[in-house]
């Protein structure tokens, strides 16, 4: 059966071709306006009666003519693009329409309303709202490296959390030789970053909430969370029920260490470590360099570099090459292996 209107082509649709089909109405139903507020400080997108952090101006327009846009036909689909007419307030969207293999164009103009509103969490921010207070301190005093790895571990811990909570942001950062005090704009937030810090260094949590006022008619209070470092970390050496051992890795409680004298790797959890009443020996930068003269069955001689005093050592259970690194403990010296 031929097309009805132009009685050249196949019909497939009441009785029309899908050329003849599509230019025989109008598909669209656009939107009545485009209509978004947007954040001057942060340029958040605000939606209906949400804010998106994560969106910008164009992006945020695109969700609005997707979702307030309907078709006539569910037998068609439809891309679209747009562009803004200046001076006028009106936005031009092109509809490109598609049918089985035909297509058509559909253009239209809307007003298009853009507002400027700060957001809630900028808000807060210009009247220097915070929640809570991020402390990190240590019972010894960290070296730079030391400390700089904790500063970004927690930096970037609180940009994770960001994603997952838009009111979150630091109000203020106050750094230390001994550590350095965060205030952020969210506790929920605060206490989950300060888990994740002990997990990660092995540090102890306390918390300290304050009465700060009142907060839609209930008590308000801010909450100190006091995060301590271990006096121990990871490359450092200690004692343990007489054994020696270089500590691995720190996560979730758990100590990963290795015994400096047979080689052996075990994990000990963080409550069991400070009950068994460990001592540390040696730090990591106490590692020093030697050179092997040469071995004898289980021993081996070797020569310091930085002041040429030889020393018999135990063989360890590792391959040696004619350079080693070496730790001491007391009058004793060990060969210890630099990899996991």
């Amino acid at each position: 059966m031929k097309c009805i209107i132009c009685g050249k082509r196949e019909a497939l649709v009441g009785g029309m071709c899908p050329e003849c089909f599509l230019e025989s109405k109008k598909f669209v139903n656009p939107p009545k306006k485009v209509e978004l507020s947007i954040c001057p400080r942060c340029g958040a997108i605000k939606l209906g009666n949400n804010w998106n952090y994560d969106l910008n101006r164009d992006k945020g327009i695109d969700k609005i003519i997707l979702k307030e846009t309907s078709l006539e036909d569910d037998r068609v689909n439809f891309t679209f693009s747009w562009k803004i007419i200046e001076n006028q307030n009106l936005l031009e969207l092109i509809y490109n329409i598609k049918f089985n293999e035909s297509e058509k164009s559909e253009m239209y103009q809307v007003p298009l309303i853009i507002k400027i509103q700060t957001c809630p969490r900028c808000s807060k921010f210009s009247g220097d709202y915070f929640e809570s207070i991020l402390q990190i301190r240590s019972s010894r005093k960290l070296t730079r490296s030391e400390l700089d790895d904790i500063k970004d571990f927690v930096l970037k811990t609180i940009e994770r959390e960001m994603l997952k909570n838009p009111e979150l942001y630091i109000l203020k950062q106050e750094f230390k030789d001994s550590g350095f005090d965060l205030y952020l704009s969210a506790n929920n937030s605060a206490k989950i970053i300060s888990k994740k810090i002990s997990e990660r260094y092995g540090a102890t949590v306390k918390e300290s909430p304050q009465l700060a006022g009142v907060k839609d008619g209930e008590k308000f209070y801010r909450v100190t969370y006091s995060v301590r470092m271990p006096d121990y970390a990871e490359g450092d050496f200690i004692k343990l029920k007489n054994e020696r051992f270089k500590i691995l890795a720190i996560k979730k409680g758990q100590i990963k260490v290795r015994n400096i004298e047979n080689g052996n790797i075990g994990s000990i959890t963080q409550k069991d470590f400070i009950d068994k009443e460990y001592s540390i020996f040696a730090r990591k930068d106490d590692v020093e360099n030697a050179i092997v003269l040469y071995e004898k069955n289980n021993e081996i001689a070797i020569m310091e570099t930085k002041n040429y005093a030889t020393t018999i050592v135990k063989k360890p259970p590792f391959n040696v090459s004619k350079e080693v690194l070496i730790i001491k403990d007391g009058e004793n010296v060990f060969i210890v292996d630099n990899k996991i």
